[in-house]
């Protein structure tokens, strides 16, 4: 016979529940154009089951943020950045993942969000205060991890490399959302090896080349 779930046990798969229809209902439907209603009924729960999770909208949007990047931290960290290799290697390894990820379609609600979460934020300073804090936790010493010693972004400080590589991230994802025919996932791998090549310039030779640059696909 099953073992009945405690009642810690139900809150937490009713919050995971809420967390993605969330991120679903404000993807497909702006943070203005959808409501806790809408949240509750894609979760099959009530509203008072969202207001005995979350303060609010605002608090569910950067509940949202905070799990989705947190599982995302985990992944990076268990498939790439605890392997011990070398910055270049991680980096080709990550830029396959991340075009394989993009190419699944797995980021695609997790990207729209972001994006309305983030012109959300630059007209609620409390809540820009919030997501600023969860995009840039305290930096950490030392060269970031995906940045080759002796190239430009292995000479910025680890908290603007992250910041740069975010930005390539978060860009690369929208991009690649709304015109593939322009900005096809694999590009990310040549963005990453441009930014990470030597400070003289060319990527070492050692370094795969570049991917062909692809034509524009009239969308």
């Amino acid at each position: 016979m099953t073992d009945r779930l405690t009642r810690q046990e139900q809150r937490e798969r009713n919050r995971l529940r809420l967390l993605e229809a969330a991120e679903k209902v404000f993807a497909e439907r702006g943070i203005q154009g959808s409501s806790l209603d809408e949240v509750a009924a894609a979760a099959g729960l009530t509203k008072g089951a969202v207001y005995s999770n979350f303060d609010g909208k605002e608090d569910l949007l950067l509940a949202v943020m905070r799990h989705r990047l947190g599982q995302e931290a985990r992944a990076q960290a268990e498939h790439l950045l605890h392997s011990g290799r070398e910055a270049g290697e991680l980096g080709e390894e990550y830029a396959r993942y991340w075009a394989e990820r993009a190419r699944a379609g797995e980021q695609d609600t997790f990207a729209q969000m972001t994006v309305e979460l983030m012109i959300h934020a630059t007209r609620h300073p409390g809540v820009r205060a919030e997501l600023v804090a969860l995009l840039f936790p305290p930096g950490r010493p030392g060269r970031h991890p995906l940045a080759p010693e002796g190239s430009a972004l292995g000479e910025l400080p680890y908290e603007q490399a992250d910041a740069v590589l975010k930005s390539l991230d978060i860009g690369m994802r929208l991009l690649t959302l709304l015109a593939p025919g322009h900005c096809p996932p694999e590009l990310f791998a040549t963005a990453l090896r441009l930014l990470t090549a030597p400070s003289g310039g060319r990527p070492d030779q050692g370094q795969e080349r570049p991917a062909p640059a692809v034509r524009p696909r009239q969308d």
